[in-house]
């Protein structure tokens, strides 16, 4: 048996935030990893993804060159160097994350499947680890939803599509979140026939309602069919193609393509832990609960990051593990996960950003709202670089002015966002985004003419 003074398990962004941070200060950190360093987001989520949406970019912004006067032959799609540049960089991130433990002599790195064996340990390749502190951090994985002949075809899920030896022709994607989102535009934009089957009455449900419209309708423009409102009974395969049945509103429709994409959410990898041998508690999906301190139902024990449920974001997860390390570090400090600006992005073109209140949650919290739109279709940079679809949304306290939410979708909407989310973290008003001076001519002057919309 091996003691230290914290076991994490995980080494995505929430446990390695824990772990550098605990070790930095001179603790004897035991880092768990069944796979490989770094988690969801550098090996399988949002690094390898990205990565191939700026490929399916540059595809697309080739084959529309001629509106910028530049004459380009039509491009066409290298799958196996998009894979091969995409496995090249996470390598060599993943290999920045090795090194970085390696060179840190308070941390001994285990990789393997850990598994609780009782309150305060772990097993993990037939070893026992022990501690006073645990920290659960192991995240989540695509979920596979109980459709009927699901478990008898090849299908894809978030992690396999990127794998893929060669395009498909076809590809049918069950789900219309984020991941859906994503993946129909980077495919479509490839040469692939793309249908989306959502069950829900819109994509992007997390989205102002607006702007699941507005996105709804670019890809549609883009050729990609998107079915809303369906309830898919069955899927199966034929000789060379999958197909699924959609039997929502009474009806039965069939659709076929080469390829099936699963993008219906992520289950928590708690029960590969058998957290209960600890004495942690999971609700009826398997997420850990947690209180607002993020610890679980067992003394010792904190759970961080997607096994948590709730926004299973990179960022929410690294700063679960910076609140966490500081109540760890400092003892008596409180932490609290409650009441915290979480912004979150979706990497379609035009980009997807939202942070603070919706305008429908604005009302149901009893605000007097005001609703401030700005079109990047007057905005000077936005008509010079072709890129004016998409507006920018402001829910604003009708009292006093302060900024209650941000919402956009246009060019770089990842990147603007940010300077709402400061506004919104230190009570600014549009009145002081209208006092704000931007740069002419730039996107981010949208921001200001948005403040000056109302």
């Amino acid at each position: 048996m091996k003691k230290f003074d914290l076991i994490v398990v995980g080494s995505g962004s929430a446990g390695m935030n824990v772990t550098h941070r605990t070790a930095g200060a001179g603790w004897k950190v035991a880092l768990i990893e069944y796979s490989h360093m770094g988690g969801t987001c550098i090996n399988i989520g949002c690094i390898p993804s990205k990565t191939l949406i700026e490929s399916a970019r540059i595809m697309h912004k080739i084959k529309e060159a001629g509106r910028y006067g530049v004459i380009a032959e039509a491009p066409r799609a290298d799958w196996a160097a998009m894979r091969e540049r995409k496995d090249n960089l996470v390598g060599r991130i993943r290999g920045r994350g090795y090194k970085n433990v390696e060179r840190n002599d308070n941390i001994s790195l285990f990789e393997g499947t850990a598994s609780f064996t009782g309150p305060r340990e772990i097993s993990v390749n037939g070893e026992t680890l022990t501690a006073d502190k645990i920290v659960i951090a192991c995240g989540a994985r695509p979920a596979v939803p109980p459709i009927n002949g699901l478990e008898s075809i090849d299908y894809l899920t978030s992690t396999t599509v990127m794998e893929m030896e060669s395009l498909p022709h076809s590809i049918l994607i069950i789900g219309g979140g984020v991941i859906a989102l994503e993946f129909s535009q980077l495919f479509a934009r490839l040469g692939v026939d793309v249908t989306v089957l959502q069950r829900n009455r819109r994509l992007g449900p997390i989205l102002e309602e607006e702007i699941s419209a507005e996105i709804e309708d670019l890809l549609k423009k883009e050729g990609i069919k998107i079915k809303t409102g369906t309830e898919v009974s069955k899927v199966g395969q034929d000789s060379s193609t999958v197909y699924a049945v959609d039997q929502g509103e009474g009806r039965a429709e069939r659709y076929s393509a080469e390829k099936l994409l699963v993008a219906a959410g992520r289950t928590p990898n708690s029960d590969r832990l058998k957290v209960e041998e600890a004495g942690v508690k999971t609700d009826s999906r398997g997420f850990i609960k947690i209180d607002s301190g993020f610890k679980t139902s067992a003394r010792g024990i904190w759970a961080i990051g997607d096994v948590t449920g709730g926004m299973m974001f990179t960022h929410r997860a690294w700063h679960d593990g910076l609140l966490l390390s500081r109540y760890l570090l400092k003892g008596q400090e409180v932490v609290s996960n409650e009441k915290r600006l979480i912004p979150f992005a979706v990497f379609t073109d035009p980009e997807i950003a939202s942070v603070g209140m919706g305008e429908q949650e604005a009302h149901e919290a009893g605000f007097k709202i005001k609703i401030q739109r700005f079109p990047f279709a007057y905005q000077g940079r936005a008509l010079a670089a072709e890129k004016t679809d998409g507006f920018i949304k402001l829910v604003v306290n009708k009292v006093n002015g302060k900024i209650l939410g941000a919402h956009i979708i246009g060019p770089e909407g990842g990147e603007l966002i940010h300077e709402l989310i400061a506004a919104i973290r230190f009570g600014a008003t549009v009145y002081d985004l209208q006092d704000m001076m931007h740069i002419h001519p730039t996107l981010a002057e949208a921001i200001n003419n948005t403040a000056w919309s109302g």
